[in-house]
Formats: C-alpha cells, sequence, structure tokens
C-alpha cells in the first residue's frame, strides 16, 4: 500500500519515481510493470485475465507490530508489510483487482499453503514469512495488459492514521471521497465491494455496541 497524492486514468498515484523492490521478488516480472506516470510510480498488468482470476500470491512480506502505509491488515490485529512490487498498487474505489487476505495462526505464523493447496510455481518465491494472501481480479471486470493494478483499501484496512482524499476518478456515487478504511464507512454501502472477513468481524462488532 502507498502514501497517495494525483491521479491518473481512474486511479490514485503514489508520489514515487522509484520502486523500493524489484519485479523478481514475489515473481511478478511476467506479469506486471512498473508505470512512471507524472504523478508517480504504479503497478499496471502485462497480462489479460478474466473476472475473478487468480493474479498472483503474496508471497514476500514481513509482519509488522503495527499498521503503516505500507502494511497490509490480515485480521483484526495484525499486520504485515508487502516487501514487493506490490506496495505500489494502488488504491481504487473502481478497483481492478482484490487482496484476499490470510491470517496468521495464534503463534502468528502465516500459512504455507493456499486454501486449495496449490502454489504451483509460485511455491518458487515463497519466503519464510510464508503466505499473506491472494491477490485475485476484480469480480465484476477483467484486466488487460496497461491496466493499472488497483484496489479497495478498505478491503483489508479499518482504520488510518493518514486518511487521504481519493482521487479515483469513480462516479459520486461510487467513490467514498475521503479514504479512512472501513470503520467509517456504512455497512450497506461497503456491499459494493469485496471485503475481507476480519473487517467484516470488525464492522459486525462495531455495529453491536452502537
Amino acid at each position: 500500500m502507498t502514501k497517495t497524492n494525483g491521479s491518473t486514468n481512474g486511479e490514485t498515484i503514489v508520489l514515487t519515481t522509484e520502486s523500493e523492490y524489484p519485479l523478481t521478488v514475489n515473481g511478478l516480472q511476467d506479469i506486471a510493470a512498473f508505470e512512471h506516470t507524472e504523478a508517480g510510480l504504479s503497478l499496471v498488468s502485462k497480462i489479460s485475465a478474466s473476472p475473478g482470476a487468480h493474479f498472483a500470491y503474496i508471497t514476500s512480506h514481513a509482519p509488522m507490530p503495527r499498521p503503516s502505509w505500507k502494511t497490509i491488515q490480515t485480521s483484526p490485529t495484525t499486520h504485515t508489510d508487502p516487501r514487493s512490487a506490490l506496495l505500489y498498487m494502488n488504491h481504487s474505489c473502481a478497483p481492478s483487482v482484490e487482496i484476499h487476505t490470510y491470517k496468521p495462526d495464534a503463534d502468528g505464523k502465516y500459512p504455507s499453503a493456499p486454501p486449495n493447496g496449490e502454489l504451483n510455481g509460485e511455491s518458487a518465491h515463497l519466503q519464510s514469512a510464508g503466505l499473506a494472501g491472494e491477490v485475485v481480479v476484480s469480480k465484476d471486470r477483467g484486466i488487460e495488459p496497461g491496466d493499472a493494478l488497483t484496489f479497495f483499501y478498505p478491503s483489508t484496512e479499518w482504520k488510518f492514521d493518514r486518511p487521504f482524499e481519493c482521487l479515483c476518478g469513480a462516479p459520486k456515487d461510487v467513490c467514498l471521497g475521503t479514504v479512512q478504511g472501513a470503520e467509517p464507512v456504512d455497512p450497506k454501502r461497503l456491499q459494493r465491494w469485496f471485503i475481507n472477513d476480519h473487517i467484516l468481524e470488525m464492522k459486525q462488532q462495531q455495529n453491536s455496541k452502537n
């Protein structure tokens, strides 16, 4: 995840000119590319993929004790830093992909295999921290080469310490306006997007207290 400011072609862009990580980390070199824009650096697809298709597993990451602008939330209490080019997937309220997170066990260990048990060729890129999740093409659209890889940040994040104005270009009845995580978003509105189970759980707890 990235600190954002500015927009291009319906995505919110990170203000960065060079990547911290080569595309070979997490094995992304054949499926994704960096795109330099006036606003900064973003990640785009190199392949065509149908709605709901697998894109990549998150095989490179580092669990963090607390959230930051870089981390992905994987459970109500856990966060991890995607130490790969996936860090440059920006926010959009009309996202091209979804992040399906995997939570760690009671000892803080992430799984070494996805729920279906098949990593296939991506096993070569699996690091010691395990699997933090899967990147899946959004279920309501496909992707083509050159499409920006964006996801809906509140689908993984409950609360941001640095809210930002969304400039994704989605229609006003779709765009959140200000992205603060899922905490302030009405549950009925969240039904528009894929939302991870830990966020739904936290939203249920929030509603039960009101």
